[in-house]
């Protein structure tokens, strides 16, 4: 089974379309899209992102910002811009929109392949998984050899060698059997590793092979939205430099 999985759209039609267009388009053929949540927030086209999203993907997950919108999880920990991007794609979306929010899951299952959108340990309270000591948990109520997590828009693989976590950055890896692994995509509409590009991965289930892809979008057409609508000016700006 070939999956393609995205994670943390965050309104970003541009980034969405782009990164879909090459799965449409690649040499491998995708047989699952998952999504892993966070489909609104911080951009401009929520509906549509939501709308697309639907379209494509074989699962979608709920993320925080996701379930912020539909006023199923605290803004206590968002800044300020996030929480004003939170209320502003509230008043965007319709009835049916934040309804379908509403239902999402927190994780899912199949094969021998998990899927949570922070941590698989109390997945609603939103962990962020950075370091290599923030998997501890996740690694030991696993009951998959591999967990696709998003949330940090940083894409990184954690390997759980036994003795140690090692922290694998490669864009093209090759998981060994006997070990688990905790796989971040990264974003597709909101980068955070310092590159602008849209983030996402492509996993061979069969083969054990992971190809992490960054795709170019039209970028500026996605800041002049986010400015038309009157959303704070530095979630426009910071997707410049994918920070």
């Amino acid at each position: 089974m070939i999956y393609a999985v995205i994670s943390d759209i965050h309104g970003n039609l541009e980034a969405l379309l782009s990164v879909l267009e090459y799965i449409k388009s690649c040499d491998e053929n995708i047989d699952r899209i998952i999504c892993l949540g966070d489909i609104v927030g911080y951009g401009a086209d929520p509906g549509e992102c939501i709308k697309v999203t639907r379209e494509v993907s074989d699962i979608i997950l709920a993320g925080n910002h996701d379930f912020a919108v539909c006023q199923l999880t605290s803004m206590e920990d968002f800044n300020d811009y996030a929480k004003e991007a939170v209320l502003w794609s509230r008043n965007s979306l319709n009835n049916d929109e934040i309804n379908f929010l509403k239902g999402l899951p927190l994780k899912y299952r199949e094969e021998n392949i998990g899927f949570v959108h922070a941590s698989l340990n109390q997945p609603g309270s939103w962990k962020y998984i950075l370091r290599a000591i923030d998997t501890y948990v996740d690694f030991q109520i696993m009951e998959s050899e591999v967990l696709f997590i998003g949330h940090t828009h940083i894409p990184v693989i954690f390997e759980d060698a036994k003795e140690a976590v090692n922290i694998l950055t490669s864009p093209e890896i090759h998981l060994n059997s006997n070990k688990k692994y905790i796989i971040n995509p990264g974003s597709v509409g909101q980068p955070r590793d310092r590159d602008p590009r849209a983030s996402f991965v492509i996993f061979d289930s069969d083969k054990k092979d992971v190809k992490r892809i960054r795709i170019e979008y039209d970028l500026k057409k996605t800041q002049k939205k986010i400015l038309d609508a009157g959303l704070p000016e530095v979630l426009a700006t910071r997707l410049s430099y994918g920070g």
